[in-house]
C-alpha cells in the first residue's frame, strides 16, 4: 500500500497538487494603466475628492505632479480616475481621499461621535472633517484598469510605504512590502487594495457579501473603533492617523499584559464581534457574517491565549513580487515543498500518534466522563430549585437520577456537593464537583379558575437569573474531567405553565400549554481533560466557553379519557417545539504529553436557526374490537429551512524543511441541507496558501502572488481524471492534466513537469 506522509493525509485536498513541479522562463507582462477605480469606506465615503500623485526618492507625497484629474466619490463610495501622461509606468501610485465641503460619511461603528449634540449611531450618515485624509498605494498600474480600494488598513500600509521610500527603499517595492505585511499581521487573505468593499450597515450588501470580504470590512471598521476606544477624546478622522502612526513605530502586539493606548489585535477582533453584534441588532445578518463570526471568534481568542505581546509589523514573503510564468512555477513549488516537509520529524510523528490515540481514548471515555459532568450539573440545578422553592423547612440533600447533591448553608451562602460514583453505561465515574448558589428565582403564585363550563384551569409562572461557580471533577479508570477554580454557569430563565381540566363521571380531559425560555446563558470553563493509561499518556488544558443566546421549548397537547361499563377510549396527542438560536462553543488551550511535546490549538462553532418540532398520536378504544394507533413524526430540515453551523480551528506546527512555524486556520459552515463549504488557510514567513472548497468537483487553491489553481476531479466509467488551470490575475500560465496516464503541468513556455 502506498505510504501517504502525516500532512499529506491532514490536509489531503492538497495531495492532488503536491507533486507539481516546476522549471522554465518567465513571460510576464507589463502594459500602462490608463484606468484606476475603487471604493473608499471608512464607513462608505460620500462627495470625498479623490487623487493620485507620485511618491517622491525622500518619502514624500509629490502633490505638485497629480497623475490624474481628481475625482469624486458616489453614494456607493466609488470613484474612477483616468490617467494622465505624467505617470510614469512601473511607478506606484499614491490614491488619496479627502474631505471637502459636504463630504459625507456612513458610520459603520457603534457611535461616530455627536453632530450638533446628537449622537451619530451605527448606519447614520454625518459631515467629515476637512482635515480628513485616507489613502492606498497602488506598487505599479501594469494593466488596462485597476482596482485600488481606500480603508483605514490601506492607510496604514501608505504611510508604512512612505517610511521604507524615506529610508531608502524603492518604492515600488516598499508599496507592495507594506501591503503585504498589513494583510499577514490582520490575516488577511488575497492582498490587501484590491479586497471587495462591503457597506456593512447595509443588509441587502451583506447578504450578498462572502466571508472573506466581511472579515476584511469588519477589520477595517473595527481598527478604527478600537483606537477610539483606547483613545479618550480623539475623533475619528484623527484615529485613522493615530493608527497608522502606531503600526510606523512598531505594528501591533497580539495581545498585552499591561493596559496602554495601543490597539492589539486581540483587542482588534474583540471589537469586530461586537460590531457583528450590532448588525445583528439592526437586523442585518447572513450565513456568510455567521461564518465570519466564528473565524474572527477563534481567531480573537487565539490571540488571547496564545498570542505573543511583541508588537509587530508583520512578515514580507521572500518571493513577494513575481509575477506570471515565474510566480506560477515559483507557487508550485511552494506548494511541493509543503507537500515535502509533510514528513514530520519522528518525535513530532509521535506525539501526532499520541494526539491520535488520546483522541480514541476521549471518545471511548472522555464523552462518558462529559455526560456524568452533564448529569451532575443537571442535579445540582435541580437541587437549587428545589432548595429555593421549598417552604418552611429547607432540605440538606436532593436527588436526580440517583445523583445525590447534599446541600449547606452558611450565612447567604449555599453550596452544593456531589460525591460519588455513578454508572454511565458500563463504565464507572467518579464525580466530586462543588457548587456556590448565586441564583435567585422569582415564581409568581400559582393560580386556579373555575370556569363556567366546569373546567379548571391552572396556571403558574417563574423566572430566574441562575448563576453557579463550579468545580469538580469527573473521572473513570481511562479518562478524567476536571473544572478548575473560577469556571461559572449563568443566564436567564423563565417559564408558564397552563392546563385545563375537565373531569365528569365518565370522561377526563386535560389541555396544556407549558413554555421554557433560557436566554444569555453561558458556561465558562478551566477545564482538564486527561488520558489516563498509555505509556505516554496526552492531556488538553485550556478554557471552554458555551453561549447560548436563546432556547425555546415549548409542549402544547390534550388527553381525553372516556369511559363506561362496556367502552373505554384513551388517546393524547402533543407538539414539542425546540428551537435553539445562537449556541457558541470555543476551546483553547494546550494538548500536551508527559515527553514535554506541546501543541497549542484554538476552536469556535456556531449554530443557529436549530428548529425542530415533533408530533405524537397515542390512541386506543375497544369500540368494535380493539384499536391502537401510536403515530410520532418530526418536521424535516428543507432547502430553505435548515440549521447553519459554522466551525473554524487554529494552531500552528512545525515541518521539517520549513522555515518558520506554519499557522493553520481552517474554517468550514454548511450552504445548504446538503452541502458546505470550506477553507484552509497556512501562513508562515509572510507566505500564504489558500485552499478553497465551495462545493461541487472543484477545489481552488491561490498564494499570496495571487496565482490561483482551479483541479477539477471528474469520473466517467468509474475512471477518475484530474484537470486543472494555473493562472495570475486571470492570465494562464500553466494547464494540469493527467489524460496521458501521468499527471503534468504544462507550462505556457512549453516546458512541463510530470508527478513525483
Amino acid at each position: 500500500m502506498r505510504q501517504i506522509p502525516k500532512f499529506q493525509k491532514f490536509l489531503l485536498p492538497l495531495a492532488i497538487a503536491a507533486s507539481l513541479a516546476a522549471c522554465g522562463s518567465d513571460s510576464s507582462k507589463s502594459t500602462a494603466s490608463n484606468s484606476v477605480g475603487g471604493t473608499t469606506s471608512k464607513g462608505i465615503i460620500i462627495g470625498g475628492t479623490v487623487n493620485a500623485y507620485p511618491i517622491a526618492a525622500d518619502g514624500t507625497v509629490d502633490r505638485a505632479t497629480p497623475l490624474a484629474e481628481p475625482a469624486v466619490t458616489a453614494e456607493d463610495g466609488t470613484y474612477s480616475l483616468t490617467l494622465n501622461s505624467s505617470y510614469t509606468e512601473g511607478t506606484p501610485l499614491f490614491i488619496e481621499i479627502s474631505a471637502v465641503d459636504g463630504t459625507t460619511m456612513r458610520c459603520d461603528i457603534a457611535e461616530c461621535g455627536t453632530v450638533n449634540g446628537t449622537a451619530v449611531l451605527f448606519g447614520d450618515t454625518y459631515p467629515l472633517a476637512s482635515t480628513f485624509t485616507m489613502a492606498a498605494t497602488l506598487p505599479q498600474a501594469d494593466s488596462g484598469s485597476v482596482t485600488v480600494n481606500v480603508t483605514p488598513l490601506t492607510d496604514i500600509a501608505s504611510q508604512l510605504t512612505l517610511q521604507k521610500v524615506a529610508s531608502g527603499a524603492q518604492p515600488s517595492a516598499a508599496a507592495l512590502a507594506s501591503n503585504a505585511q498589513i494583510a499577514n499581521r490582520l490575516g488577511i487573505s488575497g492582498g490587501l487594495i484590491s479586497q471587495a468593499i462591503v457597506d456593512i450597515t447595509n443588509a441587502d450588501a451583506v447578504s450578498s457579501a462572502s466571508k472573506d470580504a466581511l472579515a476584511y470590512n469588519l477589520k477595517a471598521a473595527a481598527a478604527i473603533a478600537a483606537t477610539l476606544n483606547g483613545n479618550s477624546g480623539l475623533s475619528l478622522e484623527d484615529a485613522v492617523a493615530t493608527l497608522s502612526n502606531q503600526f510606523k513605530n512598531g505594528g501591533m502586539a497580539d495581545k498585552e499584559t499591561t493596559a496602554s493606548t495601543a490597539v492589539t489585535i486581540e483587542e482588534l477582533l474583540e471589537v469586530a464581534l461586537g460590531l457583528i453584534n450590532t448588525m445583528n441588532n439592526n437586523g442585518i445578518n447572513s450565513e456568510e457574517l455567521e461564518s465570519a463570526d466564528t473565524d474572527i471568534t477563534a481567531a480573537e481568542l487565539d490571540a488571547e491565549q496564545n498570542g505573543s505581546t511583541t508588537a509587530s509589523q508583520g512578515d514580507i514573503p521572500d518571493d513577494l513580487g513575481s509575477d506570471g510564468l515565474i510566480a506560477t512555477k515559483a507557487f508550485v513549488k511552494q506548494v511541493r515543498d509543503l507537500a515535502n516537509a509533510g514528513v514530520i520529524t519522528e518525535n513530532q510523528a509521535a506525539f501526532a500518534d499520541q494526539v491520535e490515540l488520546a483522541a480514541q481514548v476521549f471518545a471511548d471515555d472522555g464523552d462518558i466522563v462529559a455526560e456524568a459532568m452533564g448529569l451532575a450539573i443537571n442535579a445540582i440545578a435541580n437541587a437549587v430549585a428545589e432548595y429555593e422553592d421549598a417552604e418552611g423547612t429547607k432540605p440538606s440533600t436532593s436527588t436526580t437520577d440517583g445523583i445525590t447533591v447534599s446541600i449547606s448553608v452558611s450565612g447567604d451562602t449555599e453550596t452544593y456537593t456531589i460525591n460519588q460514583d455513578v454508572s454511565v453505561g458500563e463504565t464507572t465515574v467518579a464525580l466530586a464537583l462543588n457548587a456556590v448558589n448565586g441564583t435567585i428565582i422569582n415564581e409568581e403564585d400559582p393560580t386556579t379558575t373555575e370556569n363556567t363550563d366546569g373546567s379548571t384551569t391552572y396556571e403558574s409562572a417563574g423566572t430566574a437569573s441562575f448563576d453557579l461557580s463550579v468545580s469538580g471533577s469527573a473521572e473513570s479508570s481511562s479518562a478524567k474531567l476536571s473544572i478548575e477554580e473560577g469556571s461559572s454557569l449563568n443566564g436567564s430563565f423563565s417559564y408558564s405553565d397552563e392546563s385545563t381540566e375537565t373531569e365528569t363521571l365518565t370522561s377526563y380531559n386535560e389541555t396544556w400549554d407549558d413554555t421554557v425560555t433560557v436566554e444569555d446563558a453561558a458556561a465558562n470553563l478551566i477545564v482538564i481533560l486527561s488520558q489516563k493509561s498509555g505509556d505516554n499518556p496526552v492531556s488538553f488544558t485550556g478554557d471552554m466557553s458555551i453561549e447560548l443566546d436563546l432556547l425555546n421549548y415549548s409542549d402544547q397537547g390534550e388527553y381525553d379519557n372516556s369511559f363506561g361499563e362496556v367502552n373505554y377510549s384513551d388517546s393524547e396527542e402533543y407538539t414539542e417545539t425546540f428551537m435553539i438560536d445562537g449556541l457558541d462553543i470555543t476551546l483553547s488551550g494546550e494538548f500536551s504529553d508527559s515527553s514535554n511535546n506541546v501543541i497549542s490549538a484554538t476552536l469556535a462553532a456556531s449554530l443557529s436557526n436549530i428548529d425542530e418540532s415533533c408530533e405524537s398520536i397515542d390512541s386506543y378504544n375497544n369500540q368494535n374490537g380493539f384499536t391502537y394507533t401510536f403515530t410520532y413524526e418530526c418536521k424535516e430540515e428543507t432547502e430553505q429551512d435548515y440549521a447553519m453551523a459554522s466551525l473554524s480551528i487554529i494552531f500552528d506546527i512545525n515541518l521539517t524543511g520549513v522555515a518558520d512555524d506554519i499557522n493553520v486556520n481552517f474554517s468550514a459552515n454548511r450552504t445548504g441541507l446538503e452541502s458546505g463549504a470550506g477553507s484552509l488557510d497556512l501562513i508562515y514567513g509572510g507566505k500564504q496558501l489558500n485552499l478553497a472548497y465551495e462545493g461541487g468537483d472543484s477545489v481552488t487553491i491561490s498564494n499570496h502572488n495571487d496565482v490561483t489553481l482551479v483541479l477539477t476531479e471528474t469520473e466517467v466509467d468509474n475512471e477518475t481524471s484530474v484537470s486543472g488551470t494555473i493562472s495570475v490575475d486571470d492570465e494562464k500560465f500553466a494547464d494540469v492534466g493527467d489524460d496521458s496516464g501521468a499527471a503534468l503541468v504544462r507550462y505556457s513556455d512549453g516546458s512541463f513537469e510530470t508527478l513525483m
